[in-house]
C-alpha cells in the first residue's frame, strides 16, 4: 500500500473527513440549551436585594405600627372633650355600661359617685327609651352619662361633666333647636351637640350625622334639654 494518503496537506485531510465521516443533526432541545448559555447574562445589582428588604421593612411599620400610634390630641377643648365623649360612647355600643342604674331610684348614689345631682331628668318618651345611667370619668372628669335608644336603633349618650373653665368659641357651628343653639360638632363618624348649662359642660352623642339623622338629632336635645336639671352636687 502506498503512503500517499500520509502525505495528505491539512486541507486535504479534512475535506477527506468531511466526504467520509457521518454527519447527525442535533437535538432542538441541545440547540436552545448551547444559545442559552451563549447569550450574555443579565448583569446583576448588588444594592437591590437590600433596597427591597428596607422597602418591605418600612412597609411593614406603616401597615401594623403607625394605625396602632395614639391620636393627636386636639388643642381645642371643646373638640377633645367631643372626642374623648365619643371615645365613651363608642365603648358603650360594644360592650355596653358598666354600672346601669334607673333613674329616679340611684340618683343619690349616681350623684354621690359622679358629683352630678340631677334635680329631674328626662326619662323617655314615644321616641326616646331610657336605657340607664352611670357614672363615667371622661376627659379626666368625673360626671354622669344618662343612655337612650330610639325607634331606628340609634344609641344616643348624654353626657354631663364639670366646665365651669369651658368656654364655646366662636368657630364651631352653632345649630337652632327650638330656643336654644348648641354646637354641632363632628368625630370619626359621630354628632355631638354640646352646650354649657352653668358651670357643667353637657353633650348629646349619637352616630347621626346626615341632614336628616341631625335633624331628628337636634329634636332629641330638645326633649332632653328641657326636661333634664344637672348640677353640681357639691
Amino acid at each position: 500500500m502506498s503512503d500517499e494518503r500520509f502525505d495528505l496537506s491539512d486541507d486535504a485531510l479534512g475535506r477527506q473527513l468531511a466526504e467520509t465521516l457521518p454527519r447527525y443533526t442535533a437535538p432542538g432541545h441541545l440547540r436552545a440549551a448551547i444559545r442559552a448559555a451563549a447569550a450574555p447574562r443579565p448583569r446583576r445589582l448588588p444594592w437591590l436585594a437590600p433596597t427591597l428588604a428596607a422597602f418591605a421593612t418600612v412597609l411593614v411599620m406603616l401597615l401594623f405600627v403607625v394605625p396602632r400610634l395614639p391620636r393627636i390630641a386636639p388643642s381645642d377643648p371643646v373638640d377633645q372633650l367631643v372626642r374623648a365623649g365619643v371615645a365613651e360612647h363608642t365603648r358603650v355600643l360594644s360592650w355596653g355600661a358598666r354600672l346601669p342604674k334607673i333613674i329616679p331610684a340611684e340618683i343619690p348614689w349616681l350623684a354621690q359617685e359622679s358629683g352630678i345631682e340631677l334635680k329631674r331628668a328626662f326619662l323617655g318618651d314615644d321616641r326616646l327609651t331610657f336605657k340607664g345611667a352611670e357614672p363615667v370619668y371622661v376627659d379626666r372628669r368625673r360626671g354622669i352619662a344618662i343612655y337612650y335608644r330610639d325607634d331606628d336603633g340609634h344609641l344616643l349618650t348624654y353626657v354631663v361633666l364639670p366646665g365651669a373653665e369651658m368656654k364655646i368659641p366662636d368657630h364651631h357651628r352653632r345649630v337652632q333647636a327650638d330656643r336654644y343653639r348648641p354646637a354641632l360638632v363632628n368625630d370619626g363618624g359621630f354628632s355631638a351637640l354640646v352646650w354649657k348649662q352653668g358651670e357643667l359642660a353637657c353633650m348629646l352623642i349619637s352616630d347621626m350625622v346626615s341632614e336628616n339623622d341631625v335633624a331628628h338629632l337636634k329634636d332629641y336635645f330638645v326633649r332632653v334639654r328641657v326636661s333634664t336639671e344637672p348640677a353640681p352636687a357639691y
